[in-house]
């Protein structure tokens, strides 16, 4: 059964049902050999602070963190890990493991993505089925544990497409926006 069939809020589907959508959504994305991933976290009281990941498996990723008037971009491919500040000159560096890059948590997280929503899904009346949304045209299956919201895309190759959450001053919104697709991980020109 594809998440489009899963009834909306407020009506019921059954446990089982659940359970795939959210299990099979978190391992597609598990097992996905690249993805962009775009994670912003809004304030009542300032600007909005984006990071865009392009992460591909075994390989690297290309990061770039916004807020307001700073910016700093990463590319890291394999033991090279080249950074930038705004538009200024790209410089190498080797990985140190005791000082990771902006992102390397987010790489290291693929394998147990969205663990604890994965684990809840092993008990679905713990999990509320919320509205559908549509995302870029797309109708997707929503499910609520406490202040998370994850979103579905629908059918067999679906996957998990956005969740949020709101904290007492922020609110967090992640996108997955492609999964898949080819990610050029070139190392930039270095001064």
């Amino acid at each position: 059964m594809a998440a489009e069939v899963v009834p909306a809020a407020g009506q019921t589907a059954s446990s089982a049902d659940v359970t795939r959508i959210v299990r099979t959504g978190i391992e597609r994305v598990r097992s996905a050999s690249s993805l962009h991933m775009v994670k912003t976290a809004e304030s009542d009281d300032g600007s909005p602070t984006v990071m865009d990941l392009r992460m591909v498996t075994g390989k690297g990723n290309r990061t770039s963190l916004r807020e307001g008037d700073f910016a700093i971009e990463e590319i890291v491919i394999g033991a090279d890990l080249f950074s930038r500040r705004g538009y200024g000159p790209w410089e190498r560096y080797a990985v140190d493991p005791e000082h990771p890059s902006m992102s390397s948590g987010e790489v290291a997280a693929i394998p147990t993505f969205a663990q604890s929503l994965y684990e809840q899904a092993a008990h679905p009346e713990a999990l509320t089925i919320v509205e559908p949304v549509k995302i870029d045209g797309v109708r997707c299956f929503g499910v609520q544990s406490g202040t998370l919201i994850a979103y579905f895309t629908p059918g067999d190759g679906g996957y998990l497409r956005r969740w949020t959450q709101r904290t007492p001053i922020t609110h967090l919104t992640t996108d997955i926006t492609e999964l898949d697709t080819p990610i050029d991980l070139k190392p930039p020109t270095v001064r």
